[in-house]
């Protein structure tokens, strides 16, 4: 019975190696051997200011482009670029290039060039590098990504107020298993920066100092049930904030992989979160904890010392009404390092309801508040009475907005279609010191009326919009007043055109701040549904307190499109393509 079990559990394996391996043979016999679309775009920008003390580039351009390819459908090749002439910005001796290349074979991918990559949001986020990357899914269970590669180049600060950088190189790598019931992960990350990429004066103490960094983090989601879902990550990191101290002479593995020389920290952080999914909707929970100085070099910005405390709950009765509140309470300074702490509590509620067929609401109320102490211990210690240093004690923020929006739909035939639009927003931005309770700050009211016109034969839209804007200040009142038209127009299928115009209007009640008129004109035309051709132009006039100011532009744009395929025919390859 033994060998009979066992000749069957063989028999079974080989068996379905088998269907997996016909399978494959089959999908490569009946793929294309090459499949090929791609596209490459032009813009050219001519700009003019009669203005002399403007200083944008009078002429650019930009080019770009992506091609992906298929081999035997199992082998993918995307590759893609840009390139551009424009010097403003980029701040470079060559001009801004770029190449990006994620071919692909069944479960493996591999990225080459500027790529992104995103372990956990406590170690690698998103963070683009140049370099290489991997990523293998060789089931529905098991999930692999590793990647290695520069972050940031040098580069010395100048006098426009750039920050100087050294060369940063990073790498890690990420394991991750699923099923029905558990997630599981574990992500490593390394970044390191190098201190003879960059070279200061001995004597100048506040150059920039070169860090290194090793993170990681462990995440756990536990489904139970279906409606039921437990999540947690726990992150740690360790900062060396200053490596330009290590010696580089007799040092041991360790000190390779991280720094042991210098400002070494640890730190770490943790979330945990509840959902539950029911009739009546959807309440979830969510606990975030991220310690002081908890920093990683694989995310461009990065929030640290607070806690949260998030509550959430959504539902929809007979998709009539839609309605979800959401409530939290955050606070700072959680190792009393700083002369400040401050706490916040948040909550939004928002709903919306198609009234009738025609008419719908929407309606929201957010309110963000913020308590700060600022502990002054010599003022507190030198006070003699209690009406002293009363503007460096406490005080509170309070952010309120409210707004509601109606739309209300006018015509709906097969020849027109009309509806309006309003829209109201009232924000409260303001401060109440701890022994004084009257409020200042922002009050900001903003109304947006529009209306849409279309003729759906004839293939024309027309726009118009009113907004009005008041923001009062302590000092001064503000008040912006525009107007926008927008018309559109197809004359045929390949043909398309639109024009936009709008004025606005700024004062303080006292005098003019600004005077803008905004005019574009833009036409495109499509050739055999591959190539695109598209001309716009612009005139922006300001009148304000500094004078007039006048600036044109026109831009050119050609765009191409293109596939093509090496197929098998009868024993024969045959080439196919739209060009």
């Amino acid at each position: 019975m033994k060998k009979t079990y066992t000749i069957l559990v063989v028999l079974v394996i080989i068996s379905n190696l088998s269907i997996t391996y016909a399978q494959d043979i089959e999908e490569i016999a009946q793929a294309p051997i090459m499949a090929t679309n791609g596209g490459i775009s032009l813009s050219q920008i001519a700009y003019f200011s009669p203005d002399t003390n403007n200083n944008q580039e009078p002429y650019s351009w930009y080019l770009s482009g992506n091609l992906n390819t298929s081999l035997f459908g199992v082998v993918s090749l995307p590759f893609s670029f840009a390139y551009t002439n424009n010097q403003a910005t980029a701040n470079l001796s060559q001009p801004f290039n770029r190449f990006s290349l994620s071919p692909s074979y069944k479960w493996v991918t591999t990225h080459i060039g500027y790529s992104s990559m995103s372990f956990s949001p406590y170690t690698l986020a998103g963070h683009e590098f140049f370099g290489g990357g991997l990523e293998l899914t060789p089931n529905k269970s098991l999930k692999f990504a590793a990647m290695y590669g520069r972050l940031q180049k040098a580069a010395n600060g100048d006098t426009l107020g750039s920050d100087p950088s050294y060369r940063r190189m990073g790498g890690g790598f990420k394991i991750e298993y699923l099923n029905k019931y558990v997630d599981a992960s574990f992500n490593v990350f390394k970044a390191k920066e190098d201190a003879g990429s960059l070279h200061f004066d001995e004597n100048d103490t506040a150059f920039l100092k070169p860090v290194d960094n090793l993170c990681g983090s462990v995440a756990v989601n536990f489904k139970p049930i279906e409606s039921l879902s437990v999540s947690f990550e726990y992150a740690l990191s360790v900062l060396n904030e200053d490596i330009s101290r290590s010696d580089s002479s007799d040092r041991r593995f360790r000190d390779n992989f991280l720094e042991s020389t210098g400002d070494q920290s640890l730190h770490n952080a943790y979330k945990a979160s509840v959902s539950q999914s029911s009739k009546i909707g959807k309440i979830g929970a969510t606990y975030e904890r991220v310690s002081p100085n908890y920093r990683t070099l694989g995310a461009y910005y990065f929030h640290n010392d607070f806690e949260n405390i998030t509550a959430n709950f959504s539902t929809s009765i007979k998709k009539w009404l839609t309605l979800a509140v959401d409530a939290g309470y955050q606070k700072d300074n959680l190792e009393e390092q700083k002369t400040n702490r401050s706490s916040r509590f948040i909550y939004s509620v928002n709903a919306s309801s198609a009234l009738t067929k025609r008419l719908s609401l929407a309606a929201s109320l957010s309110n963000l508040q913020t308590y700060v102490h600022i502990k002054d211990i010599y003022s507190q210690v030198t006070q003699t009475n209690e009406y002293e240093n009363l503007d460096t004690l406490s005080y509170t923020q309070l952010n309120l907005t409210e707004s509601v929006n109606v739309n209300y739909l006018l015509q709906s035939t097969k020849e027109k279609r009309q509806n309006i639009n309003a829209s109201f927003t009232y924000q409260e931005a303001s401060e109440k010191q701890e022994d004084d309770q009257s409020f200042t700050g922002n009050t900001i009211y903003n109304t947006t009326v529009s209306y849409l016109f279309t003729l759906i034969p004839q293939r024309f839209t027309a726009s118009a919009t009113v907004n009005y804007n008041r923001n009062i200040m302590p000092e001064m009142t503000l008040n912006v007043m525009s107007y926008n038209l927008s018309l559109q127009k197809a004359f045929f299928e390949k043909f398309k055109a639109a024009f936009i115009g709008t004025y606005s209007n700024s004062n303080n009640q006292e005098e003019i701040i600004a005077d803008i008129i905004n005019l574009r004109l833009t036409c495109g035309y499509t050739l055999k549904k591959r190539h695109n051709f598209n001309l716009s132009g612009a005139m922006v006039n300001n009148k304000g307190l500094q004078g007039t100011s006048t600036q044109y532009s026109v831009n050119l744009s050609y765009s191409y499109m293109f596939n093509f395929l090496v197929d098998r025919e009868n024993k024969k390859y045959k080439f196919k393509g739209n060009f």
